[in-house]
């Protein structure tokens, strides 16, 4: 397991629940809570440190509740609902990976953790909710930088690559997962110093041999060789091509088209085709299942030995506690460890996709990368890749960054397609 790497040993007298159930009472009742309340991790002591609900001034930290990752997936929450998308039926190219269960009950309780750039397991006793590096409390708000993530915005479904050359190919416009991964994995670079999402360039081809189908026809217009062999479009780290400086299309692409986890008999997070040997044209996109593994194989350094527990696990839209484990989830993520949460939503509950009732109900995955529990309502802001030729809507623009009442985040994952998170 990655969680071998190191053993923090307890700082202070505070500990944090096993799972057991034995926490103090108002934690337990704060278990029951509707998944739109308030959750409990908004409050701050009067020194600063995160509290439960309860009002008592005996103890600043009274334990952590292990958040829901062993909540399986429920059934449709709306099984008369139809979406505004095509049923997707992915192809058993991509198996899902199992999980240990000893580190997802170390992760469900927060002792999973980044500390100067290595993954660590901290001791039972260790306050999750204090930054290791630094002896003080997560912040009660913090957003990462996104001067640079702001700007990564997927490729569009028609125009010219960097090369110049014409093409159109409507898969383009299904590339929220890669896109999602690409803006996660950036903030593992700058911390751990890869993958390079900030180099990777080259000419990216939609995977359907790889897949082992035909290519689709009609199909994509995309560049091809002097010899007839189809080369895909080019791109790279930055690029001009839609009148703005847009950043890491290049490892966007390879995420959609060539990351491949060893389990995996297919490239590319994205699928491209289904369970019959059928091509998609215009690809389905990803699930968070698929983002997820391509997220710890890349994270983790193409460890084949050892990529599954790299870092990121789910959590399921049939979690009672939602709303309160996707806030202890961004703290601990975003606000101790400094990476995003990738979240699996209804876009009909995101502000850039509203247009009142015509907004879509269609499967998307964004990238959280801050939050504000003092804000009235409180607050998470998000990180769209689908920029404004994807999304014409007036409330959308290209490197734009949004913010959501956390509420609403929540809403978005129990919606008619929502599904979740990957923390």
């Amino acid at each position: 397991m990655v969680l071998g790497v190191a053993l923090l040993i307890a700082v202070g007298g505070c500990s944090m629940l096993d799972g057991s159930g034995s926490g103090s009472s108002s934690t337990a009742s704060a278990s029951g809570s509707s998944p739109l309340e308030t959750p409990v991790y908004g409050s701050t002591s009067s020194a600063g440190g995160p509290v439960s609900p309860s009002t008592s001034a005996t103890a600043a930290w009274s334990g952590f509740q292990a958040i829901g990752m062993f909540v399986p997936a429920g059934p449709p929450l709306h099984p008369d609902f139809q979406a505004t998308e095509a049923p997707f039926h992915p192809s058993d190219a991509r198996p899902i990976p199992s999980q240990a269960t000893d580190w997802m009950t170390a992760k469900s309780l927060g002792r999973v953790a980044l500390v100067n750039g290595k993954i660590v397991l901290l001791d039972p006793a260790v306050n999750p909710m204090v930054i290791q590096a630094t002896g003080k409390y997560v912040p009660a708000a913090r957003t990462l930088d996104v001067s640079w993530t702001r700007w990564i915005v997927e490729p569009p479904g028609r125009g010219s690559d960097e090369k110049g050359t014409s093409y159109v190919d409507r898969s383009f416009w299904n590339l929220c997962g890669p896109g999602s991964a690409t803006v996660t994995l950036y903030y593992w670079q700058q911390l751990i110093g890869h993958p390079n999402v900030t180099g990777t360039a080259g000419y990216f081809l939609d995977p359907y041999g790889a897949e082992g189908v035909s290519w689709p026809s009609p199909g994509p217009a995309i560049a091809v060789s002097s010899s007839g062999k189809r080369l895909g479009t080019y791109w790279s780290g930055s690029d001009r091509v839609s009148g703005f400086t847009a950043h890491a299309r290049g490892f966007l692409m390879y995420m959609a088209t060539k990351s491949q986890p060893p389990t995996w008999g297919a490239t590319g997070i994205a699928v491209w085709a289904d369970d019959s040997g059928h091509a998609y044209y215009p690809t389905r996109g990803a699930s968070r299942e698929d983002i997820q593994t391509g997220l710890n194989w890349e994270i983790s350094g193409h460890n084949v030995s050892d990529w599954t527990e790299a870092w990121y696990g789910a959590v399921n839209n049939n979690d009672p506690n939602l709303a309160r484990d996707l806030q202890a989830a961004v703290m601990l993520d975003v606000g101790r460890d400094g990476v995003p949460v990738v979240a699996a939503v209804d876009t009909y509950d995101l502000p850039n996709w509203q247009k009142g009732s015509a907004a879509p109900h269609t499967r998307h995955a964004v990238s959280i990368v801050g939050y504000d529990n003092t804000a009235n309502p409180p607050t998470y802001t998000y990180i769209d890749t689908c920029g404004k030729a994807c999304d014409p809507r007036p409330s959308n623009q290209n490197g734009q960054v949004h913010v959501i009442a956390q509420s609403k985040m929540v809403a978005s994952m129990i919606d008619d397609v929502g599904v979740g998170f990957s923390w």
